[in-house]
């Protein structure tokens, strides 16, 4: 559980950082677009940076952008703003410049934060689920046989990927069939359960899906 758990929170953190500053690069944006004053600028100059001028009260500026895009030319009027009374802080106004970063990191907060806090949250509800059931001793012990040993391929640390146990149970009150999963095993313990009638799996009598597979028996792997 401990390398899923860590695992889980890296993502979770990295996530909530990226989600951090999307907040505050949006909030940046949106701010500009509210405070910031507007000119009609003109593009002087493509070398390595397009250069732009524009009059600030009657005042000739200019600026280098470190926005461009292919289909400038010399020539082409743009819209620059800058915050009020600093002028020499101008950009070019463009949705791209001002919402890219932002749109940027939004797709690492879906992906990391999203891989990130689904994870964590079950990993947490599953230390709950030991704490309660089997530590506290609420839950129901129940031994089933074994039923499939999965090498869980999806998941990989350092190249190498967990094996899990699965046990089914048949409630013949609601005529539902329900399987139980170990934690994460990082060796293949075939060997080791086949002298074992069974696994001791702790349920929560009011909650079927609730439920914790004691496989402390196992050894540790050096």
């Amino acid at each position: 559980m401990r390398p899923l758990l860590i695992f889980y929170s890296v993502f979770a953190a990295i996530g909530g950082i990226c989600l951090l500053i999307c907040l505050i690069t949006a909030y940046n944006s949106f701010m500009q677009n509210l405070t910031w004053e507007e000119a009609p600028g003109t593009i002087t100059g493509l070398s390595d940076y397009p250069a732009i001028t524009f009059e600030y009260y009657g005042q000739p500026m200019e600026f280098y952008s470190l926005f461009s895009s292919s289909n400038m030319s010399v020539g082409d009027v743009v819209t620059v703003h800058y915050p009020p009374g600093k002028p020499e802080e101008a950009e070019i106004k463009s949705f791209f410049s001002q919402w890219f970063v932002p749109l940027f990191l939004s797709v690492f907060v879906l992906s990391f934060g999203g891989v990130g806090f689904y994870g964590l949250s079950k990993q947490l509800k599953l230390i709950r689920a030991k704490r309660d059931l089997f530590t506290y001793g609420k839950g129901r012990k129940t031994s089933l046989p074994v039923t499939d040993i999965i090498h869980d391929t999806s998941f990989k640390v350092n190249g190498r990927s967990p094996f899990v146990i699965v046990c089914q149970y048949h409630d013949a009150v609601s005529n539902k069939l329900y399987e139980f999963k170990s934690d994460h095993i990082w060796y293949d313990p075939a060997v080791l359960l086949k002298s074992r009638e069974g696994v001791d799996i702790y349920i929560d009598p009011n909650d079927l899906t609730r439920y914790y597979m004691d496989t402390s028996f196992l050894p540790k792997k050096a």
